[in-house]
Parts: structure tokens; C-alpha cells; sequence
């Protein structure tokens, strides 16, 4: 084997490495940023409830 060809499979080797680990980065940060996103409207959802409940409370529905 020619070291040209060595060279070109670490770089191949190399580059799948990378997009593996670029794959997963993006993964997580989907996961990161979706659960971020559903726990501010959990958020606001609550805030919401708890406003209208207080409202029927003091009988202004």
C-alpha cells in the first residue's frame, strides 16, 4: 500500500470520526433544546392556570 493511499484512508477514517461525533453533538443539542422549549411551556401554562384560577377565586370570570 502506497502512503498516499495510507494518508487518504486516515483522512477518510478521520472525517467519518468527525461526522459521527457532529451527528451526535446535533442530537444533543435538539434534545437539550426541545426540552428546554417544552419546560417554558409547562411554564407558561401553569402561570396561565393559576391566573385564572385566582380570577374565579375572586369571582371576576
Amino acid at each position: 500500500m502506497s502512503s498516499r493511499a495510507i494518508v487518504s484512508l486516515g483522512v477518510w477514517s478521520l472525517a467519518v470520526v468527525l461526522l459521527g461525533t457532529l451527528t451526535v453533538g446535533a442530537a444533543l443539542v435538539f434534545y437539550v433544546g426541545l426540552t428546554a422549549f417544552f419546560a417554558l411551556v409547562a411554564i407558561a401554562l401553569s402561570v396561565l392556570s393559576r391566573r385564572r384560577a385566582e380570577r374565579r377565586e375572586r369571582g371576576c370570570l
